[in-house]
């Protein structure tokens, strides 16, 4: 599709019209509306698009509460929206992160949870070729890998509902300057633009006008790159994606396959990523040598905030952190009614089996669950052994978090089965009588989570 080459609403039309099908109900559009120069310039460029596209378009603000003006900034961006005739909503946020992680990253965190929760088709942010260039160089300088270096895309989903458009990404914002002037546009100026103990502000006043008076071209050329860069990223994510098809089953990534190391590690931490993991790369670099270097009969695991990456037998699983056992808990039996045990966070369930099952005489009265005991010994039949609880887990390659989560059924001080494994055969029903399995079901699942 040939672009119009100035800054227009036809413009507009062109990026939008992927997002805008010609059906009904129209497409419902918001844009991020700071009261800056960007996103004055967006909405005006939007509302003059509405007459060619079928879309429904409103305005967010922003409110951090950071700055002393930051009521007068809501209510001009609600005075500018209401010129414009869009509807302008105003969400005050609270800074959760902001200890941890600075005021400029808790202050983009709280916004985009604002973005996500308007529940409309498409968030538009105004963010234009400088904004790329000085993200592009933070990322450098932070030692990013390519996903960073690639910068922002101008498309991406924010939610399962609600893709997140920047629609100025290859603008200058000289232009946007001019398109304001020329259209008699006002907008507000943040005081803390200025302040170049921000890093992007230094980046913004100190770094980018000194390298590109060196450099003319330097933005054209950042942003050709971070466009090269997120080309190559693709490429990558297209093979992990091949190659999980080789190193992931029954929800475990598989360390022994034939991929190479550097195979390897790129689909794991795809794989990673797709279970909600994103480390960073001392986390992952840690996490790449126990797994692959820590003793063969070791487990070593990786805590990451409230999961972890645990290893058993060659296999990676992503499980909670907390995987402590229960607690000692008394039931009454009723027959085939699942019994839901909070203290076990989950539930004791039960099949009716023509044999093998306990029989029903020696689960009347209480019962109990309690936490696993390797040593403890299980006859699975008449004629056999007694096994140890720890050589049947080994036997039916039981990881060792799985065990200390899945309760073991007494009646008083005798193991009567361990749910999911077998019964005891003293107490399994006999030939002729009806007996009971008992299951146990994690309110979460252990392996994966």
């Amino acid at each position: 599709m040939t672009l119009p080459d100035t800054l227009s609403g036809d413009l507009m039309v062109a990026r939008l019209a992927p997002f805008c099908p010609d059906a009904s109900p129209p497409a419902r559009l918001c844009v991020g509306l700071s009261g800056g120069l960007d996103s004055v310039v967006l909405l005006h460029l939007l509302a003059t698009a509405r007459s060619k596209l079928p879309f429904d378009l409103t305005a967010l603000h922003v409110h951090h509460g950071l700055s002393p003006n930051a009521d007068d900034w809501a209510a001009f961006a609600r005075d500018y929206a209401a010129s414009l005739n869009v509807p302008c909503s105003v969400e005050r946020v609270v800074l959760t992160e902001r200890r941890s992680h600075g005021i400029e990253a808790a202050a983009r965190s709280a916004r985009y949870a604002a973005f996500a929760r308007t529940g409309v088709d498409v968030v538009l942010t105004a963010h234009h070729q400088g904004d790329q260039v000085e993200t592009v160089l933070l990322n450098l300088l932070r030692g990013s890998g390519l996903p960073g270096l690639a910068a922002m895309p101008s498309a991406r989903p924010l939610n399962q509902h609600t893709t997140l458009l920047r629609p100025l990404l290859d603008i200058p914002r000289d232009e946007l300057l001019r398109y304001a002037q020329q259209h008699g546009l006002r907008w507000i100026e943040d005081e803390s633009n200025q302040q170049t103990d921000f890093d992007r502000n230094f980046l913004r006043h100190k770094v980018i006008p000194v390298a590109a008076e060196a450099f003319p071209s330097l933005a054209r050329s950042v942003t050709r790159s971070a466009r090269h860069i997120a080309e190559a990223q693709s490429l990558l994510d297209e093979l992990a994606q091949a190659d999980l098809a080789h190193c992931v089953t029954e929800g475990a990534f598989l360390l022994g396959t034939s991929l190479s190391p550097l195979r390897l590690r790129h689909a794991l931490r795809h794989w990673l990523a797709g279970q909600g993991l994103v480390l960073d790369t001392r986390a992952f670099d840690e996490l790449w040598r126990t797994a692959t270097q820590a003793a063969s009969d070791s487990q070593p695991a990786l805590i990451w905030r409230k999961q972890a990456v645990r290893r058993y037998r060659d296999r990676l699983y992503v499980t909670a952190a907390d995987v402590r056992p229960g607690v000692a808990t008394a039931l009454v039996w009723r027959e085939g009614t699942p019994d839901v045990v909070p203290a076990w966070r989950g539930q004791l369930v039960w099949q009716r089996v023509a044999q093998g099952g306990v029989a029903a005489a020696h689960l009347a009265g209480e019962i109990s669950l309690r936490p696993w005991q390797g040593a403890r010994t299980l006859r699975l039949r008449a004629d056999g052994p007694a096994q140890q609880l720890k050589t049947l887990a080994q036997t039916h390659g039981i990881a060792p978090w799985v065990r200390s989560q899945t309760p073991l059924l007494y009646k008083g001080e005798q193991l009567l089965a361990w749910p999911g494994v077998g019964v005891q055969a003293e107490f399994q029903a006999t030939e002729g009588e009806h007996g009971w399995l008992p299951f146990w079901q994690p309110d979460r699942p252990y392996q994966p989570l």
